[in-house]
């Protein structure tokens, strides 16, 4: 038995600050945190169980670890002749400018599954320049339909899963969730997952991006090392311009902070899902920084974070 610690590491932050563009009506929406109420209820007499490094899927030369995942499963503290099974699944997917992180940055993400009984599983993926497009989401695809066929050796409900992302990880997460040729290689679709939770992603629409004269640099390299140069497949990866009316999406939340670029991409993606017909909503948080965003969200008094806990909840409680 492991107790489950808190992890908080440095975060490569990449600045895209300073390129102006029109802001997008999006209204911003108010969630309701009184509801719903908790799918299982908290118990004080409970503590993580780690299992680490799982191997999710097989790819030629790869280092190792970088296809692997970690399980964070609730135990009772004392014996009680009972197991704990079917609990609701939070996966998280890492940022680091698709070429860094790793899965072992907890911050405060397995507390807030802990107090409600939720298994978390952080995972790992390829990452740039050794790999582009698509194949850190293929890698994240994979993770997900590993949990979804192994959730019962957790203690884990394969129907109840709702998936994370931190910067380049919430763009990886978006494109998994609304690019159905991701997941049906795997044996899934979107509308299998219960919902999307966004932090301060990056990449939502890279022809946008990419098309800037104010993007140089350090910048413009890490995007065309994960990305490549061609706008064909910048269109491929830009989950704004895969959403499209009539594709059967999860519930989205995407939180912002107030970043340049956040502002902008942040409304229009929740504006391009909301299209499709999917519940939709965006969440402006103006006190954290970039990396700041994704160490708060798990803190139970912090008020971002008590916004993606009740989204996460509702999405449970709908499935």
């Amino acid at each position: 038995m492991l107790t489950l610690a808190a992890v908080v590491l440095s975060l490569v932050v990449v600045n895209l600050s300073g390129i102006v563009e029109p802001e997008s009506n999006t209204p911003y929406v108010e969630i309701n945190l009184n509801e719903p109420e908790p799918v299982v209820e908290p118990s004080p007499a409970m503590k993580m169980q780690a299992t680490k490094d799982i191997k999710y899927i097989n790819r030629r030369w790869t280092r190792k670890g970088l296809t692997s995942l970690d399980v964070y499963q609730p135990m009772y503290i004392h014996g009680r002749g009972q197991d704990v099974v079917d609990r609701p699944i939070l996966i998280f997917i890492h940022g680091g400018a698709w070429a860094f992180g790793d899965k072992k940055r907890l911050e405060h993400k397995a507390e807030m599954a802990l107090r409600n009984g939720w298994v978390y599983v952080s995972i790992n993926y390829r990452l740039s320049p050794r790999v582009k497009h698509p194949e850190h989401a293929r890698d994240a695809a994979a993770a997900i339909a590993y949990v979804r066929d192994h959730a019962q050796e957790f203690g884990g409900d394969a129907s109840n899963i709702v998936i994370m992302g931190h910067s380049a990880g919430a763009h990886i997460a978006a494109i998994v969730a609304c690019d159905e040729d991701l997941l049906s290689e795997y044996g899934m679709k979107p509308s299998d997952l219960d919902g999307v939770v966004l932090l301060d992603g990056a990449g939502y629409d890279i022809p946008n991006q990419m098309n800037s004269p104010l993007l140089t640099g350090v910048t413009r390299k890490m995007y065309e090392r994960a990305f490549g140069t061609d706008t064909q497949a910048w269109i491929q990866a830009s989950p704004t311009l895969q959403a499209k009316p009539g594709d059967d999406l999860p519930p989205l939340l995407a939180v912002h902070i107030d970043r340049a670029r956040s502002r902008i991409e942040t409304p229009k993606l929740v504006e391009a899902w909301a299209a499709t017909g999917a519940m939709a909503k965006v969440h402006y948080a103006p006190e954290p920084d970039h990396k700041g965003i994704n160490t708060n969200i798990g803190k139970e008094n912090d008020p971002d974070s008590q916004v993606v806990e009740a989204f996460i909840l509702k999405a449970f409680a709908q499935d």
